[in-house]
């Protein structure tokens, strides 16, 4: 039996990939190629690029097809939603395993040897994610994403209080894609990776590998930063769709989907305090300073005299997404 996240034994015969990896670019030119290299110095060779061009304009398209086969170039006729493209890679695919490369992102040497032993070696394991370098490339500053321990197995519960997964780092069984409804939502333009781990993760196990798999790009022109605003009200749509799952799911884990609209309000307070907005910021903040160490610091410090915050504002708004 085939299908779109399935292939026949005569397929597998026939040398098809064990990992598809997923690279989506919209005019993504600038550290295209350094992304494409890292996926080729790769030490795990068993695999394709997916390779994806939501109608760039650039010269997007002359690099990628500058590859061999094992990059498969595939282009759309219009710009739609991330998470739209995304579908359309990956219906492409063909690997037993999925895993994701924005075109500003880089691979470590060892990142898919390391994720597909450990995900070969236990069948009971759909999804893998690891730690990964967070590169601040304005002042040139590399930091770990994650410290110490973090969840395995069944962490959709952890996930609500503290979501960890970096989307360059992710590797997911095909088959996992099978118990849920539907791919990435297209509707979701920021968190749409989000969205769809968490509901993948609500039936399946997770692994972690604490040693550092890639380095993603903090940059002026990514979305993440010029869009804070519009998290929180992404976030209370991918919350409401998680609780819709089935109908037990918000009883179960009440207290953590309670923390869960908390955040949202820290999200909210934080796009105001990135646009210097900080009587709007404290709205957000006050109900919960003396619940949350972090709701009482940004708390306070939306009592900065103006003329100091917007000296202050530029350094804020870089990090305030992360």
């Amino acid at each position: 039996m085939t299908g779109v996240l399935g292939m026949s034994s005569m397929e597998r015969i026939q040398g098809i990939p064990k990992v598809s990896v997923i690279m989506n670019c919209l005019n993504g030119a600038k550290y295209l190629r350094e992304a494409i290299d890292s996926v080729y110095a790769q030490t795990y060779t068993d695999w394709e690029i997916v390779f994806w061009d939501n109608a760039s304009t650039d010269n997007s398209a002359e690099i990628a097809k500058n590859y061999d086969e094992r990059l498969r170039y595939f282009r759309g006729e219009e710009i739609v939603l991330l998470g739209k493209a995304r579908n359309w890679a990956i219906e492409k695919a063909r690997g037993e395993y999925i895993a994701f490369l924005d075109s500003d992102d880089i691979w470590l040497p060892d990142k898919l040897k390391k994720q597909t032993d450990l995900i070969e070696n236990n069948l009971e394991i759909d999804f893998v994610y690891s730690n990964f370098i967070i590169f601040d490339m304005e002042y040139n500053k590399r930091t770990a994403a994650l410290k110490g321990k973090q969840p395995e197995g069944y962490v959709f519960e952890h996930f609500l209080y503290r979501y960890p997964v970096g989307l360059l780092t992710a590797m997911i069984r095909k088959e996992a894609f099978k118990s849920i409804e539907g791919l990435f939502d297209a509707d979701i333009k920021f968190s749409a990776d989000y969205d769809l781990f968490m509901r993948i993760l609500y039936k399946s196990k997770a692994a972690y590998i604490y040693e550092t798999t890639a380095i993603y790009r903090i940059h002026s022109d990514m979305d993440s930063i010029k869009n804070i605003k519009h998290f929180a009200d992404e976030n209370t749509y991918i919350i409401n769709k998680l609780k819709y799952m089935d109908e037990n799911i918000e009883g179960r884990y009440s207290k953590a989907f309670r923390y869960c609209e908390t955040q949202v309000e820290y999200l909210r307070g934080k796009a105001h305090m990135a646009n210097g907005e900080l009587k709007e910021a404290r709205k957000h903040f006050a109900p919960y300073k003396i619940v949350n160490l972090k709701f009482f610091i940004f708390y306070i410090s939306s009592h900065i005299p103006a003329r100091l915050w917007f000296l202050l504002r530029p350094i804020w708004a870089r990090g305030a997404f992360r």
